[in-house]
C-alpha cells in the first residue's frame, strides 16, 4: 500500500498516511506541475517516485510561520516555494528576528545545520504559500540512485537558491536607501507592493528596522534625494512624517 508523506501541523513533524485527501491530492499537482516540466514522465519515471516519496508537503496560511519558535526542524532542509510568498528569518538568542530571504514561487531555500550554533531558522507565510520540503541527506541518497536528480539539483534548486542569496548580499551591501530601493524594485519587481511596509523597511533599510527608535537624521545630500524620491504611500508615514 502507497505510503504519502505529509507534515503534522501541530507538532511539526513529518508522519505517514496510507490515504490521500482533498489536500493531498493537491500537494500531488503541485508536485506533478513543478516537476513534470523539469523531468521526463517516462525515462525519470523513478526519480520522480523517489523524490515525491522524499518531500514533505506544507501548507501556510498568512501570518503562520512553518515551524515553532527556536525549532531545529530546517536543519538540513531544501525548502522549495511552489506557490505563494514567504519571508525566511534567523533568531537567536535574543529572539530578534533577522529578515534573510523573500521567497515567491520557484524560489528555494538551503538550510545549513545550524544545531551547533545559537541560530535558528524559520519561515512565515506573508500570503498563502504551499512549500515542498526535502531533506538534504535523503536527496543525495537519490541523487546516488538516479544522475537525473543530481543534475536537478545543480541546475534548479541550488542555481535558484544561490540567486536569492546573491541578490540579498548586493541589497544588503549598498549603503544609499534611494539605491537600494531601486535595486529592490528591479530584483522583485513583483513584490515591492505586496509585503507589509514593516518587512520592507527590514530590507531596505535594514539598520533602522532593527532599531526601535532609530536616527534617521541625513546629511543634505540624503535628505534632498530622500524627500525628493516617489516613496510609496505605505512608507512615507515611516520614513518622512
Amino acid at each position: 500500500m502507497e505510503e504519502y508523506r505529509i507534515i503534522n501541523t501541530k507538532k511539526n513533524e513529518i508522519c505517514y498516511s496510507t490515504q490521500l485527501n482533498n489536500m493531498e491530492l493537491g500537494y500531488t499537482k503541485y508536485f506533478l506541475k513543478v516537476f513534470l516540466s523539469l523531468l521526463d514522465r517516462k525515462k525519470d519515471r523513478a526519480a520522480i517516485r523517489f523524490l515525491y516519496r522524499h518531500t514533505a508537503f506544507r501548507n501556510i496560511y498568512e501570518g503562520e510561520t512553518l515551524f515553532g519558535p527556536n525549532s531545529p526542524a530546517a536543519n538540513g532542509k531544501l525548502v522549495y516555494v511552489a506557490k505563494g510568498l514567504v519571508n525566511g528569518y534567523i533568531t537567536d538568542e535574543s529572539e530578534k528576528p533577522s529578515n534573510i530571504w523573500l521567497g515567491r514561487s520557484g524560489s528555494t531555500y538551503i538550510c545549513d545545520d545550524c544545531s551547533y550554533t545559537d541560530h535558528s531558522f524559520n519561515i512565515q507565510a506573508i500570503e498563502h504559500s504551499t512549500l515542498f520540503i526535502i531533506d538534504k541527506c535523503e536527496f543525495e541518497e537519490g541523487c546516488a540512485w538516479y544522475p537525473v536528480l543530481d543534475s536537478l539539483f545543480h541546475f534548479y534548486f541550488l542555481r535558484n537558491a544561490i540567486t536569492d542569496v546573491n541578490n540579498r548580499n548586493i541589497l544588503f551591501r549598498i549603503q544609499n536607501i534611494e539605491n537600494r530601493t531601486n535595486l529592490f524594485r528591479r530584483i522583485y519587481p513583483d513584490l515591492y507592493d505586496r509585503i507589509p511596509a514593516d518587512l520592507l523597511i527590514s530590507y531596505l533599510d535594514p539598520d533602522a528596522a532593527m532599531d526601535p527608535e532609530p536616527n534617521l537624521q541625513l546629511d543634505d545630500t540624503n535628505e534632498k534625494s530622500i524627500l525628493n524620491y516617489q516613496w510609496p504611500k505605505k512608507l512615507t508615514g515611516t520614513y518622512l512624517n
